[in-house]
């Protein structure tokens, strides 16, 4: 099966989340063209969970600019579904790459299981395997703040959604690090966070990059980093 491409018009500028939701949105049309779309995971009380991100930035897109995205998946294995992404430019050179690992979910146990054990089964190609990903390590000490997802962060799996983290941290971004151009983007969802729950996240920054990690009852929730160009 050939690459789902898409042409459209990039909204919004600055901003990583953005870049997340477009790539959510393909994600979620490839995926249910190949039969392994959320109507499908859905009839069997389950759904795609992200657990790691990474994104490469040549350059961000600009407010009103036509960019070309493309998605496809990577060969799973144990019950881990790699996905690729490329945005390319009017001129056809690729400005932002990234890699991002899904798994399911049982709605019920909220715990995960193999698409197989469902007769769920999305064909990837070699070239999209996952290769090892070291998680984001995030130095001590830093700056503490609260987080508490609104209700317009609560997507349709009942937890908060993937671009929301972004969202949520960009305000705790040290203002030596505000206006410089964003290269890279790494997250690990580590456990979810439910409408009403309160984290606690650490910012720190050191050298080029700005992490984040949020804690809720003792355990970690994700980790992200964002680097930024000198």
């Amino acid at each position: 099966m050939e690459r789902l491409k898409r042409k459209l018009f990039y909204e919004q500028g600055g901003h990583a989340s953005q870049l997340l939701r477009i790539m959510q949105d393909i994600a979620g049309d490839d995926a249910d063209r190949r039969g392994g779309g959320m109507d499908v995971l859905t009839e069997k009380n389950c759904t795609w969970v992200l657990v790691k991100l990474r994104i490469d930035i040549r350059r961000m897109p600009q407010p009103g600019e036509e960019i070309q995205i493309s998605t496809w998946p990577g060969k799973s294995r144990l019950a881990i579904y790699p996905r690729s992404y490329e945005i390319k430019d009017a001129a056809g050179e690729v400005i932002v790459s990234g890699l991002s690992t899904w798994v399911i979910m049982d709605m019920g146990s909220r715990s995960l299981i193999s698409g197989e054990s469902r007769g769920i089964a999305v064909a990837g190609e070699e070239e999209g395997r996952v290769q090892p990903q070291r998680k984001v390590s995030v130095p001590e000490g830093g700056r503490e703040y609260e987080l508490t997802p609104s209700a317009d962060q609560i997507d349709c799996n009942g937890h908060m959604n993937n671009a929301a983290y972004l969202d949520a941290v960009e305000p705790m971004l040290p203002e030596e690090y505000r206006g410089r151009e964003l290269r890279a983007i790494a997250v690990d969802y580590e456990h979810e966070i439910l409408p009403g729950r309160h984290a606690a996240v650490r910012a720190v920054a050191q050298g080029e990059s700005c992490f984040f990690e949020g804690s809720m009852e003792g355990r970690t929730c994700f980790r992200i980093s964002e680097t930024f160009a000198v």
